[in-house]
This record gives structure tokens, sequence and C-alpha cells, in this order.
């Protein structure tokens, strides 16, 4: 008799596998309505994306008898980071630093949550590029900004890093 956990040769001959290559994202758009720009344009740069869905960082112990008991925690998303590749002209660096002029006005105040978070979808593709499934990262805003490593000895593309983070992650299967 076959077990649940034993693979078979008729569920590996069907299955289909996600390709660490078949994936969009969707940035928001940001200060569109005074002539901004639109997330979908920059998200075509996009070259990297490294995301997790929520971890229990420190359970909670409590004592049972002689014994220990685990329970859940605190859940934590991890930062997001997404690499760029940068354009000529630059279209990256004004699309964040508007986003950055959300956070902080020209005085230095810091501005309300509601206006600068926002939300992100990072969709999984089949081989067709059909969406099988979507992550949305409500509540984001970059925390670490491009920072540029230039070199003369290199002729390669330049890349840049933005870190997000994020107040909740939902999955939807599609």
């Amino acid at each position: 008799m076959i077990g649940i956990s034993q693979p078979t040769n008729l569920v590996l001959n069907k299955a289909r596998y996600q390709r660490s290559y078949l994936w969009d994202v969707l940035l928001p758009d940001i200060g569109f309505s005074l002539g901004g720009f639109v997330g979908l344009a920059i998200s075509q740069f996009i070259q990297e994306v490294s995301f997790g869905d929520y971890s229990i960082e420190s359970p909670n112990v409590m004592r049972y008898g002689p014994y220990e008991a685990s329970f859940a925690g605190l859940f934590k998303v991890e930062p997001v980071t997404m690499t760029f590749i940068k354009t000529m002209p630059d279209i990256i660096s004004p699309y964040f630093n508007a986003w950055k002029n959300l956070i902080v006005d020209a005085s230095g105040l810091y501005q309300p949550k509601a206006n600068y978070q926002k939300d992100i979808y990072i969709r999984f593709l089949d081989s067709t590029g059909l969406a099988v499934g979507r992550y949305k990262l409500k509540g984001c805003f970059p925390i670490k900004f491009p920072a540029y490593r230039l070199n003369y000895g290199s002729n390669e593309v330049l890349k840049v890093e933005v870190q997000f983070r994020t107040d909740r992650i939902e999955y939807e299967a599609f």
C-alpha cells in the first residue's frame, strides 16, 4: 500500500514545477496625480526579488507540569529586496525620490502612514505566462533607497538594490 508521504510516478509525472524566472512585480503608481510615475513602467526594470512569507521569530514557551509547551508568537515579515537595472535617462532614482518625498516633506516632517504606504503585487507565472498565484504585500514603503557602486574596471549594467518593509502579506491562488 502506498502512503500519502511516498512519492509515486503518477504524481511526479503530472507535476509542473515553478521556475525561478517566471514571475513579475507590480509596483504602485507614485505621485501620479501630479504627473508622477507609473509603477508598471518601473516594474519592468526589476531583475531580482527576494521576499518571504511570515515567520514566527520567538515562539512563546510555557511550563506545562514538568514539560515545556510552545505557542505561536509574533508573526514577522522580513524586508523585501528588489534589484533594479538603472536606465538612461534615469527613471529609477526619480521614482524612489518621489516615494521618499511622500514619507518626509521638504520641511523634514514625517507624513501620515496612509500617504506613503502602498501595496506591491508579486505574481508567479506558469510557462505560458498565465498567473497561477499572487502575493499581495500590503502597506509597503522603501527603507533602503538606491545606493551606487561605480567602478572604472567594469563594463556591466548598473544595478541598484532597494529594500521595503511591509505590514502584511496575503497569498491568493488563481
